[in-house]
């Protein structure tokens, strides 16, 4: 079983809860401009990464080896260099792919600054869905809150035993998240307030600076367009979607997490800054202590999660880059680093698509 209580952070934009404290309505700012915010400074002490730079950046799905990065010399690397992937076809097209994390701290502008080269090169930034715009967007966040209330009147508590409501309540006390607030919302809610939480309470990083939110600030700086490969209703729809059963064991899991939380996201974190492919699997594949007691049907739930949350949706995002090349665009095209991992990711579907991918070196 994937460690879920990690995954999230590279496969959905959680960043969109970060406004959505319950009750109180989101405030409704004028609509981004080419002059948005810079983006916003952390204040929290960085995480220090012992995860060493790959030297060598062979992909599954590749029929040859691809380039080794070349070492830089000593005392210039700073070992900060995520995986970027150029992309080009046999009729000339290009483009870049790049793996985003979607919450971070401060290094977050030592990656942007490294990838300026390329992203100002392009036509368009392609993200996930354009966070930033999304939220000046007060009809369409009442919107996608529907769809997470309860609708009989009931309250969350009485979907929930006892003793896990009680867990989780007292995480999102400590988060600030206001529980007794938040009971008019469904477990689909509460299973993604309880993963915001424990980002929250047990690591340094913030949603706030997340390398899609400094892509996208860049880019309306630079007047460059910026592209959803998704949208808002896609990815709220896919979380409103999952049954009852999978989202009690996704918030069970959170908490049962919660000891080795910030462990798990350091390394996630460190592997991701350093263009590690081997340390980003690991970390993602690793096995839930007390894995082996689930039962088919829990299985089978996780099988089908994880089968819409990246297998599903990096088809999707195949078609969406394909679309782009074909039509002769040269984007940058971020979507979260989960994404382009393993046999289904989008480095391998696009080298099976007939498209030349190879991991760049950092100037």
């Amino acid at each position: 079983m994937k460690k879920l209580s990690v995954l999230l952070v590279f496969v959905l934009l959680l960043s969109v809860f970060a406004g959505c404290k319950p009750i109180e309505a989101p405030p409704s700012p004028a609509a981004p401009t080419g002059s948005a915010a810079a983006p916003v400074e952390s204040t929290a002490a960085p995480v220090e990464s012992t995860a060493a730079p790959i030297e060598s950046t062979a992909v599954p799905g590749d029929s040859t080896a691809a380039p080794t990065q070349t070492p830089q010399p000593a005392g210039d690397d700073d070992g900060v260099h995520p995986m970027l992937f150029h992309v080009t076809g046999p009729e000339g097209a290009e483009g870049y792919l790049f793996g985003t994390i979607h919450v971070a701290d401060e290094r977050v502008n030592t990656v942007l600054s490294k990838l300026l080269p390329y992203l100002d090169a392009c036509d368009a930034l392609a993200v996930e869905f354009d966070i930033v715009a999304y939220e000046n967007d007060y009809a369409a966040q009442m919107a996608s809150m529907q769809q997470f209330l309860l609708q009989d009147g009931s309250t969350v508590d009485q979907h929930m035993p006892k003793e896990l409501f009680d867990r989780a309540s007292a995480l999102l006390n400590e988060a600030g998240l206001m529980p007794d607030l938040t009971k008019i919302y469904n477990l689909s809610m509460w299973s993604q307030l309880v993963e915001q939480a424990a980002l929250m309470t047990r690591t340094d990083y913030s949603m706030e600076i997340g390398m899609d939110r400094t892509l996208i600030q860049h880019c309306y700086e630079k007047n460059i367009e910026v592209r959803d490969v998704e949208s808002a209703e896609l990815q709220y729809g896919l979380l409103a979607g999952f049954s009852d059963e999978l989202n009690l064991l996704l918030i069970e899991n959170t908490l049962d997490s919660l000891e080795d939380y910030s462990e798990a996201i350091d390394r996630l974190y460190g592997a991701w800054l350093a263009g590690s492919y081997e340390g980003l699997m690991e970390v993602l594949e690793e096995e839930d202590e007390g894995s082996e007691e689930l039962t088919e049907a829990q299985k089978a739930l996780l099988e089908d999660y994880n089968d819409k949350m990246l297998t599903q949706r990096n088809l999707g995002m195949r078609d969406k880059a394909v679309q782009w090349l074909e039509a002769g665009d040269k984007v940058f095209f971020a979507v979260g680093a989960a994404h382009l991992m393993d046999e289904d990711g989008l480095v391998a579907l696009l080298r099976a698509a007939g498209y030349t991918v190879e991991q760049v070196e950092y100037r």
